[in-house]
């Protein structure tokens, strides 16, 4: 990336267009097409323009893993991920850039040493309970995976769990969800509208995560709080509880690594849990419901990870289980297109934008891009395992963004799905329910069409 010089008047290749008809004008025709196709329409057109092309009105698509990587790394300062709706709707580029380093500072000291021995327990047993409570019956996959993935990851991230808590942040990202999705949105002043509604619910989750954070605040110790009893050992993507075989009310958690940063102010912890537990729920949840299709559509996988996680356990350390986890995100990433807005004059690929112009990219043709990954449509778990990764596969894999703006909860994502599909591997029998299609739907998130199953106890033997 170069930063232009406003007064080079140097001419520069011109940039292709994706477009049906010759010349550089967008027609309804192509956003037609675009619409009725979105992958099929990108794919067709880097086939025809290479990787950079302008398409709609501002928009330029880049299907280069390396340039791709420059925008990501450039986030914050030539570009910029646009309105924030995780707090407030904010809209100060520098502010959310350091609330979210925050939130991924936290999220590492969070998933570390007794913290993450502690989370990780009270992660399992919810995702236990909740598995067991949905046994036995057919589910639509997508309707229940998003509350199983936030569900687990309050119990992570908080000792303990206000009751209202779950159904607020549920609401909240689905609302938030809906302003994505919405083909025509309405300005968040409009009574009813999709982003006035969103906003109220953002705001009723920050004040019951206010009331979270001022009881903590009460407590005495670090961050609020007296360490719980019992040690640290080894563990999943952590640790194993202490002595007590549990964790309790008082273990640290992800809040005290928030409460403890010394730069801090309570208002900005709860601003980054809040940004934290909002990505929690749709994403991950879309995420899930991929990984249970793939668990119950090909035959011998869970037989896999079950004689993984009888060698080492659900507390061990499950290298097949996380690759399966990793080939899922690969095939099926969530958030499918992602963009970032163009802050300054620079240059992308040898071509020159500015601000008014947007960057799309998309992990899902990244992903499976002939060019870089072998077998690209092929789900091989083992290509996470010995196999040497070729050089073009780097900057090509990003189910979780990347640069500073990476997701902030991706590691506690990571360990969540593993100890899903460990527990539902070893627990239960999966399987389809009738007739299913998994014909992605390229909305915000990436889904399934239609995918029905069931999870029954495995008989213990």
């Amino acid at each position: 990336m170069t930063v232009v010089d406003p007064a080079d008047e140097r001419l520069d290749r011109p940039m292709p267009w994706a477009t049906g008809t010759s010349g550089a004008t967008w027609r309804p025709s192509d956003a037609h097409a675009y619409e009725r196709d979105p992958v099929g329409f990108l794919s067709a057109a880097v086939d025809r323009c290479g990787d950079t092309f302008r398409f709609g009105r501002n928009a330029v698509f880049v299907a280069d893993p390396d340039e791709v990587h420059t925008v990501l790394t450039g986030t914050g300062r030539a570009f910029r991920t646009g309105r924030d709706f995780l707090d407030g709707f904010r809209s100060n580029p520098d502010e959310i850039t350091a609330l979210w380093l925050r939130g991924r500072r936290a999220g590492r000291a969070g998933l570390a040493a007794r913290a993450a021995s502690a989370g990780a327990h009270r992660m399992r047993e919810r995702i236990r309970t909740d598995l067991a409570a949905l046994a036995g019956r057919p589910l639509d996959v997508a309707d229940h995976a998003p509350g199983l993935c936030s569900r687990a990851a309050l119990a992570h991230c908080l000792a303990t769990v206000p009751d209202e808590l779950p159904a607020r942040l549920a609401t909240a990202a689905e609302r938030l969800t809906g302003v994505l999705d919405a083909t025509l949105p309405l300005p968040v002043w409009v009574p009813g509208s999709a982003a006035r509604r969103a906003r109220a619910s953002v705001r009723a989750l920050a004040g019951v995560l206010t009331e979270v954070v001022e009881e903590r605040g009460r407590r005495p110790g670090p961050g609020g709080t007296e360490p719980g009893p019992g040690g640290a050992g080894p563990g999943p993507g952590g640790t194993e509880p202490g002595p007590g075989g549990g964790a309790g009310p008082d273990d640290p958690d992800l809040l005290d690594a928030l409460l403890t940063d010394a730069d801090a102010t309570a208002q900005e912890a709860r601003a980054a849990l809040q940004m934290i537990l909002t990505g929690t729920h749709v994403v991950p949840g879309a995420a899930l419901t991929w990984l249970m299709a793939e668990l119950a559509t090909r035959k011998g996988l869970s037989e896999s990870i079950r004689a993984e996680v009888a060698a080492h356990g659900t507390t061990g350390d499950l290298p097949y289980t996380t690759a399966v986890v990793k080939e899922s995100l690969r095939l099926h990433p969530p958030v499918w297109l992602m963009t970032r807005d163009v802050a300054l004059p620079t240059k992308i690929a040898g071509h020159p934008i500015g601000p008014g112009d947007q960057l799309v990219f998309s992990p899902y043709l990244l992903q499976r891009d002939p060019r870089r990954w072998d077998a690209p449509d092929r789900f091989r778990p083992e290509r996470w395992l010995n196999e040497p990764h070729p050089r073009r596969t780097r900057h090509a894999y990003i189910p979780f963004s990347g640069g500073t703006r990476i997701c902030a909860g991706y590691r506690l994502g990571l360990l969540q799905l593993t100890l899903t599909a460990a527990l539902l591997a070893t627990e239960y029998t999966v399987g389809p329910v009738g007739d299913i299609d998994l014909t992605p739907t390229y909305k915000s998130v990436l889904t399934p069409t239609t995918l029905r199953m069931r999870w029954d106890p495995t008989p213990t033997r």
